[in-house]
């Protein structure tokens, strides 16, 4: 089984947590736990903002971690503090949200996994059970009552209008066992169908989560709040709710961000590659090339240190092209493939293209043992359009090539933080493999860069004062133009941050 130890800012976010679950019993209030917790934590106690609909007792907190800072490995390693210091219990029913099916599938996967690093933290929870929602809808009541059990869900399977919804509240012969010497306390507190004499209650998933109280995990929570899905979870009468995500609402319906990391402390960490080097060429293919300079540029270095020793490593670049428009000319991805293949010579077995009609990078999955990171592999091109598969993650991406004005692509965000996680989370002894790269076909270096700012702090979740250093020109002439970049607007500051 496969562990590490925590950075120290992993260490400081889990001591948060556990010090506002203990808040929370000696102070017997959820809102006075968190203003008490992040006044000792920060020096400054911050207002609660309960949600409408859930147990008046229930504990709901953010906590803030750019792209690459392990979201998903400290809400793995939150399960124990759950259930030590919230619960006070050996075992618990933890309802894990995703924001969709591929993050779901992957989070499903690593977290059944001994070997990995993900299974080793929740085992530190005692013996644990990892389901998905299909799974859970016949799981017994020895597995509650023995393990911990972690149910797997995206958000959307608990919309009204969808299939998966329906069938948690309906009811199962496989369920009823569940229902079995309850006190008419717990009965009454289940939910039932219809009315008078045909009200009946159902041997429901849902009733089953009501009587168990789960805890509920958010993950890229940034979203949830304004989706039914989140809402209905009321219904369940949650433990306690725990949203981890890069960017926390802070103004509509503001998160209680208990703990927020900054980049510099992922970068200190070696956590992720920074700063970003920033080129912006008008002339498209000239901007290519000057990418595939780049890549050939770090793979030398690669090769060099692997040869003295250091992991294997094969610089990747990710081309973001235009969209394809009937009778228009566009830099669509069969254009920039042709590019890539006639004008540079690069194999077609090098290049993968990941769209919505063409699933290249599932093939290299099922084609190699390490995917991406398979030494074997020969993938050095990946062409994409609006965005990467969702949880795509490989830390061999380093460059990042956009075919389109950053002032107008969004799906850049994502990719944008694809290439920012350090490989193995060790820098390399050459310095230019701890940076990571974007070219844009642009005329204005000082828009783009201002955009490439703005991309970090709304994408990756830095915060507006670390985003100036963070991007730097790779042209000696472009540096003076930094300045001419907008300032920086004032935000909301995260709870360590003064003003």
């Amino acid at each position: 089984m496969t562990t590490f130890s925590p950075k120290a800012y992993q260490q400081q976010v889990l001591d948060s947590v556990e010090a506002y679950f203990k808040a929370c019993h000696e102070l017997l209030s959820p809102s006075l736990a968190f203003t008490a917790t992040t006044e000792r934590l920060w020096g400054r106690g911050l207002p609660y903002n309960p949600l409408s609909g859930f147990p008046a007792d229930m504990p709901y907190f953010c906590l803030r971690v750019p792209t690459g800072g392990g979201k998903t490995w400290l809400a793995a390693k939150s399960v124990q503090l759950v259930n030590t210091h919230l619960l006070r219990t050996e075992r618990s029913v933890i309802l894990w949200l995703t924001p969709s099916k591929p993050i779901r599938e992957q989070t499903i996967k690593a977290l059944k996994d001994r070997h990995h690093p993900y299974h080793a933290a929740l085992r530190e929870a005692g013996p644990i059970t990892v389901l998905d929602l299909e799974e859970a809808k016949s799981v017994t009541r020895a597995t509650l009552d023995t393990s911990t059990t972690i149910i797997v869900a995206t958000r959307q399977a608990f919309q009204v209008e969808e299939e998966e919804c329906r069938k948690v509240y309906q009811s199962s012969g496989a369920l009823m066992h569940h229902f079995d010497h309850l006190s008419p306390t717990q009965r009454d507190a289940l939910l039932t169908d219809g009315e008078g004499a045909n009200r009946t209650t159902p041997y429901s998933l849902a009733n089953v989560l009501r009587l168990r109280r789960p805890f509920v995990i958010v993950d890229e929570a940034h979203n949830s709040r304004t989706e039914l899905a989140f809402d209905m979870l009321a219904r369940f009468r949650p433990s306690g709710v725990m949203e981890l995500t890069a960017t926390p609402d802070l103004t509509r319906t503001p998160s209680n961000v208990l703990h927020s990391v900054s980049a510099a402390e992922l970068k200190a960490e070696e956590m992720i590659k920074l700063p970003v080097v920033l080129e912006t060429e008008p002339n498209w293919q000239q901007c290519l090339a000057d990418a595939i300079a780049r890549r050939d540029t770090l793979h030398k270095l690669a090769e060099e240190e692997h040869r003295a020793g250091a992991p294997y490593l094969r610089p990747l670049v990710l081309i973001q092209a235009q969209p394809r428009r009937t009778g228009v000319e566009t830099l669509d991805v069969e254009r920039v493939r042709n590019e890539l293949i006639a004008n540079h010579g690069i194999p077609a077995s090098e290049i993968v293209v990941a769209t919505g009609e063409e699933k290249g990078l599932e093939q290299v999955e099922v084609d190699y043992k390490l995917g991406l990171r398979d030494p074997t592999c020969p993938v050095k091109f990946i062409l994409t359009q609006k965005a990467l598969a969702e949880g795509w993650d490989c830390p061999f991406a380093y460059i990042l090539v956009s075919m389109a004005e950053l002032t107008s692509a969004t799906a850049v965000e994502q990719l944008l933080g694809r290439v920012l996680r350090q490989p193995d989370a060790a820098h390399r002894q050459a310095p230019a493999l701890n940076r990571s790269y974007a070219f844009v076909v642009s005329k204005s270096f000082a828009e783009t860069a201002s955009a490439l700012r703005e991309r970090l702090v709304e994408g990756a979740g830095f915060e507006r004062r670390e985003v100036t250093e963070f991007v730097t020109a790779a042209k000696a002439e472009q540096v003076s133009r930094v300045t001419l970049m907008a300032p920086p607007r004032v935000g909301i500051m995260a709870p360590f941050q003064t003003t």
